[in-house]
């Protein structure tokens, strides 16, 4: 029997069954957590049935049930985004689902003479696989069944949703479902929290890193590719640079200095990046952010902090207390003032002799502008606000004459 086809039949199984027509599913049976849990796959378009029992939107003036709550309701834009993952990715990756069988699952094991005995209850199951730890076989299920949704609702619905609306993008594919029989709805609400509240948010970093799927983080992976001098000054990994870090920049810096070189204002978030994204999505934009971002990467290094950190490692420490151009946010600003430039100055001349003025701006903390600005204080520390930083621009501008 293929894994990813389902057959129906009716079957007198030696354990206890369902007296209704069924389907047999191939499934390994595991031991995890002192419970046993089953593993088997199914095709998408199976989603389109009730199988999988899902939370819906709550509705305005909806009364709840209390006792029949066992999972959040149904997050629309959550879900929305998931289908558009879907639609957009080709070789989309969906984890795993973790389902909830509140009767127990009449499991027929395949044996090849590894246990020496036949299996023939749930018990016997159940002190078979905490010696052997798994084992393959089948589970028959009534065709009417229903699991309840641990872990991956919205997944389910979504992926439920395409499989009607748009067929082409679910067929072929197969669903990973994990399967615990558990019918004490206090510890299913707890396994919910226990699922929910392991899972940590990858940092903007990491999402920069990793995420080369939009133009924006792409840009960022390949400039940091191209210099590798920014390598050894860029926090690959972490949302800050820490006290006693080598480090100068997060990978979040480089993205919010290369938002600026599209044009946007870095410290609105989201939307600049979106914005960003979408700007770098037409192939001419791109490129002449790419010119730009090789132009002004090629210039940073020469900047008299920059190049006292890259030769001497020793000296990160003090030049990051002493400057405002080794934190993100000097980054940032710098940026800004060169895309001002790239865009006043076409001449490549003119626009040579201004980028090399902004690198030999006096960037440290003590120059009069950035106390007038309010970004650095009387006892030489960052306030780092959106006002300080729009003040120290246009001061910046002013007296740099751009």
């Amino acid at each position: 029997m293929l894994q990813n086809e389902i057959k129906v039949h009716v079957m007198e199984s030696r354990q206890v069954g369902f007296a209704t027509p069924s389907i047999m599913v191939p499934a390994i049976a595991y031991y995890s957590g002192g419970r046993i849990w089953y593993a088997m796959t199914i095709p998408f378009s199976q989603l389109r049935g009730g199988l999988i029992k899902t939370s819906t939107i709550k509705k305005k003036g909806q009364e709840i049930i209390k006792s029949e709550i066992k999972n959040r309701f149904l997050d629309k834009a959550h879900k929305d985004d998931i289908k558009k993952y879907m639609e957009e990715e080709k070789r989309y990756t969906i984890p795993p689902v973790t389902l909830v069988s509140l009767e127990r699952l009449p499991f027929e094991p395949i044996l090849f003479g590894g246990t020496g005995n036949e299996i023939n209850s749930i018990e016997e199951l159940y002190e078979t696989l905490k010696v052997v730890g798994s084992m393959g076989g089948v589970i028959q299920l009534p065709l009417d069944y229903q699991f309840e949704c641990l872990d991956g609702n919205h997944r389910s619905v979504a992926i439920r949703e395409l499989a009607e609306e748009n067929p082409e993008i679910t067929q072929g594919s197969n669903l990973l479902l994990n399967i615990v029989c558990e019918d004490d709805i206090l510890k299913i609400r707890q396994d919910f929290v226990d699922v929910n509240k392991n899972v940590k948010q990858t940092t903007p970093s990491i999402n920069t890193l990793f995420n080369t799927r939009d133009p924006l983080p792409h840009l960022v992976s390949v400039t940091l590719n191209q210099f590798k001098y920014l390598e050894t000054i860029t926090d690959l990994l972490n949302t800050s640079v820490s006290k006693n870090s080598y480090d100068l920049y997060t990978l979040n810096n480089l993205k919010n200095a290369l938002i600026e070189l599209c044009g946007f204002d870095s410290q609105v978030g989201k939307s600049a990046e979106a914005k960003a994204n979408k700007y770098l999505s037409d192939e001419i934009n791109k490129h002449n952010v790419k010119v730009k971002a090789d132009l002004f990467f090629t210039y940073l290094q020469r900047n008299y902090f920059i190049k006292q950190c890259l030769e001497n490692k020793s000296l990160v420490m003090m030049n990051r207390s002493s400057s405002i151009i080794t934190t993100g946010i000097g980054l940032s600003i710098m940026s800004y003032l060169a895309n001002c430039i790239f865009d006043l100055y076409q001449d490549s001349n003119l626009r040579e002799d201004q980028l090399i003025k902004l690198m030999n701006y006096d960037w440290s903390r003590n120059n009069p502008i950035f106390l007038k600005s309010g970004i650095v204080t009387n006892s030489y520390s960052i306030v780092n606000s959106r006002t300080t930083i729009s003040q120290t621009k246009q001061l910046l501008k002013e007296d740099l004459g751009i």
